[in-house]
Order: structure tokens, then C-alpha cells, then sequence
């Protein structure tokens, strides 16, 4: 048997523990992550670079790396607005990373087990709280983008103009809340904030630069199949006819993510903290 919970018994005497709920769990990581500094100026610099995506046409196209050997491979359909996507998933993903790394980083992994020991439920309280504010920091910012690159070009929108921006935008949500757990599960795996985010930086841009130096067989494969290259299709308007369709894409690199976050659980649950 275990050992009975404490009973009051009297005046000031302290009686049993209330649960830890999952809801407690994501108000806890809701508190760390908006008194995080480094992830809040890595939220805030997301938001800036898709507003500085449709300021500037330097910034590379979603999904298109122009530097690399080949050329464009996704048109921006979305009128440039997006552009900055490419560099803001990354700021977002590595919210997540930070999400779980600063705690690694001060020590203070032990007092989250202490205070939430399920190990499943913290890791999921983190990985619900950066989706969250992956979601609405991607969504906001790329809608915005959208506006102003409208506004900028003056281009006259189609019919149904709004509601396909409206698509964009909660698409490019979605695909950062997923990059934003995709860094929680990074996080978990290296327990360093630079070993994810070379994790990060490989899955979002290492991988698509190498395309061109495989054989074509393979590299139609992997343009096509790629995870964080089918989901960033939803960054725009209009699909690239040789990949996956957006939604499509989006629902592969959910798979992956998910796969990913199990993985670092197994991880973490094998680890003393």
C-alpha cells in the first residue's frame, strides 16, 4: 500500500495535496514562457521579420531557397507577403527550444518534476503552451504581412481574395504552432539550447539546400516528401504543383512532429531529470 495522503487534523494543519492537473501544468509553462526573456524576443523577432518580409524583397520566398543551386522552386502566389515565414519558424521554433532548454540551462528542470512528476504531462503542458503562442504570434503576423504587402503593391484583390488570405494566414499558424513543438522536441532531445537549434536549422534549411546535390530520382522525392518543406506549402496562396498540396503537407509535418515529441519522451522518461 501506498503511503496515505495527509489528513487536517486540527487548526493549521495541513491537509492532502490537491492534484496537479494538466490545466495547472499549462498555466505553469504559460507563466515561464511570458517572464522567458530570450523567448519573448524570439517571439517579438518573428513577428518582425513577416512584417519585414513584405517590406523587403530580399527576404527568401516559403519554401523557396533562391540561393540554391536550381533556382525557385515554390513561386511566391502569395504576393510576397510571406516571405518572411522562412526565418520566422525558425525564431518560433526555437521558443520551444528555449521552453525546455533554460530550464536545463538554470537547474530548474528539477523543481518543474518536483511540481508536475508526470513526465508526459509537463512535456505536453510545453509543448500546448508554444504551439499556442506559435499559432497566434505566425497567424497575426502573416495576416498582417499579407495587408501590408497588398497595401505596398496595390495589388486589387480577387474575389474571394480575403477568404484565401484568411486560408494563408491560419495555415501559417498552424505551421508555426507545429515548428514551435517541433522545438519543445528538439529541447528535450539535447537539453541545449545550441543543439537544437542546429536540429532546427538543419530540418529548415540544411536539408532543402541540399536537394540540387542528389541523384533526381531522389531529390523529386525529397522536394515532394521533405516534412518541413511540404508543410511551409501552406504559407501560400496557391501550392507548388510538384510538392504535396498544402493541407496535405501540413498533415505530414503534423505527423512528424508528433513522432518527434513521442521520441523525446521516451527520452525524457529514461533520464533522471
Amino acid at each position: 500500500m501506498g503511503a496515505a495522503s495527509p489528513l487536517r487534523t486540527g487548526p493549521g494543519r495541513p491537509g492532502p495535496l490537491p492534484p496537479v492537473t494538466f490545466r495547472h501544468a499549462v498555466r505553469s509553462e504559460w507563466t515561464k514562457i511570458r517572464t522567458l526573456r530570450p523567448g519573448v524576443l524570439a517571439a517579438l523577432s518573428a513577428a518582425l521579420l513577416m512584417v519585414l518580409g513584405a517590406l523587403d524583397p530580399r527576404f527568401p520566398v516559403p519554401g523557396c531557397h533562391t540561393w540554391a543551386a536550381g533556382g525557385c522552386a515554390l513561386p511566391d502566389v502569395s504576393g510576397s507577403g510571406l516571405r518572411g515565414g522562412m526565418l520566422a519558424q525558425l525564431a518560433l521554433g526555437v521558443l520551444g527550444v528555449l521552453a525546455v532548454t533554460s530550464e536545463y540551462a538554470t537547474g530548474a528542470i528539477r523543481t518543474s518534476l518536483a511540481t508536475v512528476p508526470r513526465r508526459g504531462r509537463l512535456l505536453a503542458a510545453k509543448a500546448a503552451v508554444c504551439a499556442l503562442v506559435a499559432f497566434a504570434v505566425g497567424g497575426t503576423a502573416s495576416l498582417a504581412a499579407l495587408y501590408i504587402d497588398r497595401r505596398i503593391t496595390s495589388t486589387p484583390l480577387q474575389p474571394g481574395g480575403h477568404l484565401d488570405m484568411l486560408h494563408a494566414a491560419s495555415g501559417t499558424g498552424i505551421h508555426m504552432a507545429l515548428i514551435g513543438m517541433a522545438g519543445v522536441a528538439a529541447g528535450f532531445l539535447t537539453r541545449s539550447t545550441a543543439g537544437g537549434f542546429a536540429v532546427l536549422l538543419a530540418a529548415v534549411f540544411m536539408v532543402p539546400l541540399s536537394y540540387p546535390l542528389l541523384p533526381a530520382p531522389a531529390e523529386e522525392l525529397a522536394r515532394t516528401y521533405w516534412p518541413f518543406s511540404a508543410g511551409a506549402q501552406v504559407m501560400t496562396l496557391m501550392g507548388d504543383p510538384r510538392a504535396l498540396p498544402p493541407w496535405a503537407g501540413l498533415g505530414l509535418l503534423a505527423a512528424t512532429v508528433t513522432i518527434a515529441l513521442l521520441i523525446a519522451l521516451m527520452v525524457f522518461q529514461r533520464r533522471e531529470s
